[in-house]
């Protein structure tokens, strides 16, 4: 009777598990299948003088290395992490070799995984609250491809595909933001964008009389 036998490492396993489209749900303290080269949070920060908070990612913006894993934790409930990709209906905003990658809606304490395996600039968002200003930009190795484009002149396949919008533009479009200046700084928080570009654009709908 014969056996097989596995020639794979035990880091090329476990990095498979984390999906090119899907990455990988981990639960709670659930330890990761493969050591996370960085760590993004989802927060959520109360706005003075307005009912809308500041949702965002930190740091918003990150420079990694082509090949590294990112943790994003979901430091505050209800969020994802979602491409700006036109498999999504969205203007292509990552290389051109991605998949359209996303997780499912997460809770607080679940944290998501993901591998960056193609070089250039990754535009991402929780796709609940975009229109917040909750997009963050990965600079992976350099910062070229469609991402690298001011928000609105990347290139759209479709009519149906649209740009980031509203709050989520102008958080893109801010200084801080250039694909140039992540790769430079390797880190940009959110604290380092400027207030107009956090403004809300949206208004809760006023309760009935």
């Amino acid at each position: 009777m014969s056996t097989s036998t596995s020639t794979q490492t035990p880091s090329e396993e476990s990095s498979q598990q984390v999906d090119p489209r899907f990455g990988y749900i981990g639960l709670d303290q659930e330890s990761p299948p493969v050591e996370p080269d960085h760590t993004v949070d989802l927060l959520i920060k109360p706005r003075e003088n307005n009912p809308i908070p500041e949702f965002y990612f930190e740091p918003t913006g990150l420079a990694i290395d082509v090949g590294d894993t990112v943790r994003f934790n979901i430091a505050t409930p209800h969020h994802n992490i979602n491409a700006y990709h036109p498999a999504f209906g969205y203007t292509q905003r990552v290389p051109d070799a991605v998949p359209p990658f996303s997780s499912p809606i997460l809770a607080a304490g679940d944290y998501w995984l993901y591998t960056f395996e193609q070089e250039g600039v990754y535009d991402i968002m929780c796709a609940p609250h975009e229109v917040f200003g909750m997009v963050g930009r990965i600079v992976v190795g350099s910062a070229t491809g469609p991402g690298s484009n001011a928000v609105g002149e990347a290139p759209a396949p479709s009519e149906q595909s649209r740009p980031p919008e509203f709050t989520a533009a102008l958080v893109l479009s801010d200084p801080a933001m250039s694909p140039e200046t992540i790769a430079n700084q390797g880190t940009v928080s959110w604290s380092d964008l400027a207030a107009e570009s956090k403004r809300p654009m949206l208004r809760p709908v006023e309760g009935g009389e």
